[in-house]
């Protein structure tokens, strides 16, 4: 392998400066957004980060909403001006108290009438004209007080505040949650990986490389069944044979931000699914089942890197690739002069909650 560093690729979708986790504050101008008050004055992860505009609608929305307000505004004292006077700002919002009370279905509930609203008179038009009908999984700290007058979490992903369109999750800078793939054939110098070309038509990236396989994760659903349907929708892979053959390999994550400013923090369940010899009765040849996905081809390792360097892939489908060539030994400390900080830029922490 090149010693030609594909620390680039890494940074195009690990986008955010890293800053001090809570309990600091998040970096100006950004506000944190949490379930409850008691959880920020408890220095908890906030639910996610807030844009000065997305503030401000959030108070007009508030302003209508009386005497049932959805959100509530903590405000400080700020610095003193010229005259002495104090400029208040808003150090977090937080739900309203009866709204928690609620629990997830009511913040769903409230949350997908003001995310609704919003499309219709155009507000937040970017994120909102990619609406796709989805609801992601929006997560709390398991040490959220929400938890201590509901129910405690308890067990794997029990920790959900609320499921979101997935369209709106950027705009409140909430943390999405998806499934990468990579299917490939032989072993060592031998290796090839199936790359597929994304349509011409998709709303985001249109015509880029992309991961062999990859999705969100639909709130409700597991990493395993999310990358088992995504299989058969766009690589046309059998259920049987990915079951059979496919290994969870960890997580990425990283913090992107859109070429519009909204934040998305992201993690990624990553697999490998080593396809059977060609000559095997087993074998199936990935190949385009919707109408995501244009082409697939079979790269060499030497042309995958070549398609990174290339600028020419979905920004954290070429992250996952180069965690795929960490992992098997192509990119190594002897042959990547930024080894250290690639591999710590593709497991960072984004200062909001996980799934427990």
């Amino acid at each position: 392998m090149t010693s030609r560093s594909l620390l680039s690729v890494v940074e195009a979708a690990d986008v955010f400066p890293s800053y001090p986790l809570p309990p600091s504050a998040p970096p100006a101008p950004y506000v944190p957004f949490h379930l409850t008050l008691a959880d920020h004055l408890a220095h908890l992860p906030p639910l996610g980060l807030l844009r000065p505009d997305v503030l401000r609608e959030m108070k007009k929305v508030v302003a209508t909403q009386s005497p049932e307000p959805l959100w509530e505004f903590y405000e400080g004292e700020g610095k003193p001006d010229e005259t002495g006077n104090f400029n208040r700002k808003t150090e977090c919002v937080y739900f309203d108290e009866k709204v928690v009370e609620g629990g997830k279905e009511v913040l769903a509930k409230r949350m997908a009438e003001v995310a609704q609203k919003w499309r219709e008179e155009g507000v937040f038009p970017l994120p909102l004209g990619g609406w796709r009908n989805e609801l992601y999984s929006i997560y709390a700290s398991p040490q959220s007080s929400a938890f201590k007058s509901l129910s405690k979490p308890s067990g794997t992903f029990s920790n959900l505040a609320f499921p979101l369109e997935r369209a709106a999750c950027a705009i409140f800078g909430l943390a999405t949650f998806g499934v990468h793939l990579t299917a490939y054939e032989g072993e060592g110098e031998d290796m090839k990986v199936w790359v597929p070309r994304r349509s011409k038509t998709k709303a985001t990236w249109p015509g880029r490389l992309d991961n062999s396989v990859a999705g969100g994760i639909t709130s409700g659903m597991t990493p395993l069944e999310t990358i088992v349907k995504e299989c058969d929708e766009e690589a046309n892979l059998p259920e049987d044979l990915v079951r059979k053959h496919v290994k969870a390999t960890g997580v990425l994550s990283y913090f992107y931000v859109t070429d519009d400013g909204y934040l998305q923090p992201e993690v990624e369940y990553i697999y490998d699914l080593p396809l059977p010899p060609s000559d095997s009765p087993e074998y199936v040849k990935p190949a385009p089942h919707d109408d995501e996905v244009e082409s697939f081809a079979l790269m060499t390792i030497p042309e995958l890197v070549e398609a990174l360097h290339g600028h020419d892939m979905k920004p954290n489908c070429g992250l996952v690739y180069v965690d795929f060539l960490v992992r098997h030994g192509f990119v190594t400390p002897e042959t990547e002069p930024n080894f250290m900080e690639i591999s710590w830029k593709m497991h960072r922490k984004l200062g909001v909650p996980m799934p427990m």
